[in-house]
């Protein structure tokens, strides 16, 4: 039989009227004194003002409504209560609306009636006189209540109400426009009293086992908050006696603190913001450690303050909201897994897909919904969709981590989406920030502002940025570089505009937004505007000193972060410098010098790429001015040819190899312990779920230079459809710099792996086409060497399979007038394409075939073609490549170009099937070691079958004309003459991502269409995928189509 809360109320009166409900806090000189209110205190308050009630408003009408406000003191429960026995539905207006807000509730809800305590006078007048109906009234202080005299009488007018009928009205935030009310019927509040009964698995607890036990809770909630009545009924059905915090008191970390130590709870329930707060005291994380349980829910934690947390106390993560107030879950099972949801098999709770990485929590009606409190309140649907969003642990699938709603998503100008909520709690978790919110919507780029705490003052903006940019350069490491915030897209909030909050304390979006509008778009003017200080403006030659000086300013106004500083003979691409930036250098260095005898910019971002280092960049523009010459970069006939300096860089890194060819042990027949680089990568992702597949591989030593290596492993594996479920038992993840010696490990962990491993899969290499050969030097090419150091010294031997490329030798059919370019290495430095990327594989490639034929090195160069999207699974091609990129930018444009130069010719292999190509070729080579056959060889992997672009072209325009997307197919030319109309500033380039790429599709453009075509005889025999692959069709460039969703 259903039980309501007054029925409970009167029933603990009469069968233990001592019994404890509430510890009610009154602060007095920072000491919490705490006056005990027992059941029998509490049945006769509730039939004091049932009594009182009727007498001053008069028996409710059908369905009336009444409303309340007060402090936040023992009288909000007794109201609720009373109003519940005397049949009024109760509205709970939040004291923290708008006058246009309560009026917009006191009329949806028919409320005339309106009761408060003394200290809402004022506010109560002003209400009526915006709206005429209203009646406000006085309600008693505690004092009388508590002790009326003469004692009151047992109210027995009571209505007993139906399952159906609504008790309590609460109402939406208002973040998106005027707060809408929402009713709490009788039945979701009577689910409170048997959630409890929920079954669960054999030794396994349900959250609310523990949040609803019988022992004292702490809550900085308010009554008029879902999570305050859901307490209140907590204390009532429960009997799970409420600490309440003293009135008339700012709701602090200390307070909270002092209540836990002078109360003595056993559980505790925090928004999460108030929590980050007390971790950050001195004295938080001993006070928290006092407690069983603390529960926390409405938004993320920080995961450096939960951590901290879960180490001293059990902390468990609750969700809910208005309308289903909790969603029933398990208790964790791991200390780790603290900011994670189980969801209970009675909660009807599927999780549907929203975006790429998210899930919204959708709650279906069961036959049984007695736990379905939602469906209380609104039983005419059959599902409830919450807009909760999700992403699933990585190992664990029965988990799921809250990450934002619907609503946080931010959407960019060029369509990419992003939810910033787990970027902004990593940089909430610095003691010094009060909240965080990421702006950009519509924008090209993300922007940030931090609000600092109140101590924090606004003299110290520098002081505080350079302490709080670490973290967020650690929130910018997790996400996609879409979303990365650069410096100079961040700001300090100001005092006098803090972060516009709910009642739980989380930061409301949309109000926020607009209270820093102008702010936001400042901000963003400022970014487009590419301007230096007028200072720097150079008008005509002048000296390199100068140049430097503006070299110098421009690159801190380009940097993502304040925090890298960079010496004149600096390479700026070592240190990250990407595309985005150098257009942004490149425009704000033409702008600078103001040098224009024709229509070409002064400073081109091929000259910036040619010239890493301001030494280098000063001594071209100077040269640039003095020959006053915009249509061509002068090379000094000083310095190198490109053959001479790869050659040099060859001589560099092979003059000092071992000359006595080296003896060890061949690896073992049949079974291979492998390291592979680049795991983390497209290619490596693929070429890592072979080797998992492989019976052959039994031990794999992931290197990349990430410390939550095994984190994006799991997310790269599992974001294309990837099995994912042998990594723990055959892969080893270790954070390496293959730069360093002993690739920066321990001496210990380099001396295992040099006893173990047997091959060596060298597939890591930054991808940038724009980059000089001396950018990769030092983040590449010595890693080469450092590797041969490794197989030379190694027990086994290992043989190293290096991942190249056929623009090692792209010049080759040029100067060779070869049509056909064969599987044979030649130590050549006139065969690479005239880009740094080619001539860097190359470089590498001949180190390598140098170290084999002087020291007995194992070596095989494998000289990888385009690869594209895969195609099983449910990856994509990356949408930065040079063709997705022209696909997206033809979209833009609405046109596409019916020829692609020098790439007509379209031998591309789908990455899925270039990793088994990779993974049967090492097998092979393998093999031929234990014959001690040739030490080094060369492969090509491009596709044997080709097929031709302009039979390809009509399915993309074609595709996009079913979507009501016009695209016609014209000359390349065409297409390139209506990019270049394309004004490159941030919005656009968005839009037309094209644009970074410009000079890239103009070299593009200048090649005839290649007769040149690669041997991949040698390749076919010995890799069965290759020799089944078969030419690339349109169904397969339609799926890829789908997959990047344009």
């Amino acid at each position: 039989m259903m039980r309501t809360l007054t029925e409970v109320v009167d029933h603990l009166a009469a069968e233990q009227p001592d019994g404890l409900w509430v510890k009610a806090g009154a602060l007095d000189n920072g000491v919490i004194s705490w006056s005990d209110i027992t059941w029998a205190q509490l049945a006769r308050a509730v039939d004091y003002i049932s009594h009182w009630m009727e007498a001053r408003l008069g028996p409710p009408a059908e369905n009336e409504t009444m409303g309340y406000m007060g402090i936040s003191d023992i009288r909000y429960p007794i109201m609720i209560l009373s109003a519940m026995k005397t049949g009024y539905k109760i509205l709970l207006a939040s004291p923290r609306n708008s006058q246009d807000a309560q009026v917009s509730l006191l009329k949806s809800t028919l409320c005339k009636k309106f009761l408060h305590t003394p200290e809402f006078a004022a506010q109560m007048q002003a209400l009526a006189m915006h709206h005429s109906e209203l009646n406000p009234v006085e309600i008693p202080y505690l004092d009388e209540i508590l002790q009326p005299e003469p004692a009151s009488k047992p109210y027995y007018n009571f209505r007993r109400p139906r399952e159906d009928d609504a008790a309590i009205i609460l109402h939406s935030s208002g973040s998106t426009g005027l707060p809408k009310p929402i009713f709490i019927r009788t039945g979701a509040l009577v689910a409170v009293d048997t959630i409890t009964s929920m079954s669960a698995p054999i030794g396994r607890r349900n959250m609310h086992d523990e949040m609803f036990a019988p022992t004292l809770m702490v809550s900085m909630m308010p009554f008029f908050h879902i999570m305050g009545i859901v307490t209140l009924a907590r204390s009532i059905y429960h009997q799970g006696p409420l600490a309440l915090l003293p009135p008339r008191q700012p709701v602090t970390a200390n307070l909270l603190i002092s209540a836990i130590m002078q109360g003595r709870p056993s559980v505790a329930a925090f928004a999460p913001s108030v929590l980050e707060e007390i971790c950050n005291l001195p004295n938080g994380l001993e006070a928290l450690s006092t407690l069983d349980y603390v529960f926390y829910g409405g938004a993320p934690l920080a995961r450096s303050c939960g951590d901290q947390i879960a180490r001293v106390t059990n902390l468990q993560v609750s969700i809910g909201s208005t309308e289903i107030l909790n969603a029933p879950n398990y208790l964790t099972q791991e200390p780790d897994d603290w900011e994670y949801f189980e969801w209970s098999a009675e909660a009807g709770i599927v999780m549907e897909p929203a975006t790429e990485r998210s899930f919204e929590m959708v709650i279906k009606q069961k036959m049984d919904r007695r736990h379905q409190i939602v469906f209380h309140n609104f039983p005419e649907l059959s599902e409830w969709r919450t807009k909760d969003l999700f992403e699933q642990h990585l190992i664990k699938p029965n988990l799921w981590r809250y990450v934002g709603r619907l609503d946080d998503l931010l959407v960019f100008s060029n369509g990419e989406k992003t939810n910033p909520v787990a970027f902004e709690k990593t940089i909430e978790g610095h003691r010094w920030v009060q909240g965080a919110l990421v702006v950009g919507s519509g924008q090209f780029q993300a922007g940030l502002i931090i609000e600092p705490h109140a101590d924090r003052k606004a003299a110290d903006d520098e002081a505080f940025f350079d302490e709080v940019w670490p973290w967020v350069e650690k929130a910018n490491a997790g996400c996609p570089a879409h979303a990365k915030v650069w410096h100079s897209m961040t700001m300090v909030a100001t005092p006098e505009k803090p972060f516009k909050r709910s009642a739980k304390g989380s930061i409301m979006r949309k109000a926020t937004y607009e209270l820093y509008e102008s702010e936001i778009s400042q901000l963003y003017k400022r970014q487009d505007e590419f301007s230096v200080p007028e200072s720097n403006v150079l008008d005509g030659p002048t000296d390199l000193t100068s140049i430097k000086s503006v070299l110098r300013t421009t690159l801190r106004t380009c940097l993502a972060s304040s925090s890298r500083e960079y010496t004149d003979n600096d390479d700026i691409f070592v240190g990250g410098f990407d595309s985005l930036r150098v257009l942004q250098m490149s425009k704000i260095l033409s702008r600078a010098f103001r040098v224009k005898v024709s229509s070409q910019a002064f400073c081109p971002p091929r000259l910036i790429y040619n010239n890493p280092t301001i030494n280098q960049l000063s001594r071209a523009i100077q040269q640039r001015i003095t020959d006053n010459d915009h249509n061509a970069i002068k090379v000094s006939p000083t310095l190198m040819s490109r053959e001479e300096k790869m050659s040099a860089m060859i001589y560099k890194y092979t003059k000092l190899l071992p000359a006595a060819p080296v003896t060890g042990m061949p690896p073992p027949s049949g079974k291979y312990k492998a390291i592979l680089t680049g795991s983390t990568g497209s290619l490596g992702t693929y070429i890592l779920h072979c080797m998992l597949q492989s019976s052959l591989f039994e031990r794999i030593y992931c290197f990349n230079r990430s410390v939550d290596v095994e984190y994006r492993q799991r997310k790269s594996l599992c974001d294309r459809g990837l099995d994912v479920d042998d990594l723990a038992e055959k892969v080893d993840f270790l954070t390496t710099d293959l730069t360093q010696t002993q690739f920066g490990l321990s001496s210990s962990k380099y001396q295992e792996l040099q006893e173990d491993v047997n091959v060596f899969l060298h597939n890591s290499w930054p991808v940038n086409f724009n980059n000089s050969l001396e950018s990769f030097e030092s983040t590449a090419i010595i890693g080469v060497r450092h590797c041969i150091d490794f197989a030379l010294s190694a027990t086994h031997r290992p043989h190293i399979m290096f991942s190249s490329s056929i623009a090692s030798v792209g010049n080759q059919h040029i100067i060779r007038d070869d049509a056909l370019i064969p599987e044979i290495f030649e130590d050549d430095a006139c065969l690479p394409l005239r880009q740094g990327y080619g001539e860097s594989k190359h470089v590498a490639s001949s180190i390598l075939f140098r170290a084999a034929r002087k020291s007995g090195l194992r070596a095989t160069v494998l000289r990888l073609g385009q690869l594209g999207g895969p195609v099983d699974g449910t990856g994509a091609w990356n949408k930065a490549e040079w063709l997705p990129t022209l696909i997206e930018t033809s979209k833009s444009l609405q046109k596409i170009p019916a020829t692609l130069g020098g790439h007509d010719a379209v031998d591309w292999v789908p990455v899925d099937v270039a990793a088994q190509s990779v993974i049967e070729l090492t097998l092979s080579r393998l093999e031929d070691d234990l014959s001690n056959n040739q030490l080094f060889d060369c492969f090509n992997i491009v596709n044997p079958q080709i097929a031709q672009w302009n039979d390809l072209v009509h399915t993309v325009s074609d595709f996009y004309h079913k979507q009501g997307c016009a695209m016609e197919v014209v000359e390349y030319n065409d297409w390139l003459n209506a990019l270049k109309q394309i004004d490159p500033v941030s919005e656009n380039i968005d839009k037309y991502p094209g644009i970074k790429l410009a000079e890239f599709y103009e070299d593009m453009g200048q090649l005839e269409n290649r007769k040149v075509h690669f041997a991949t005889d040698r390749s076919v025999l010995k890799s069965c995928s290759l020799a089944n692959l078969q030419p690339l069709d349109g169904q397969l460039v339609e799926k890829w189509l789908v997959r990047w969703a344009f």
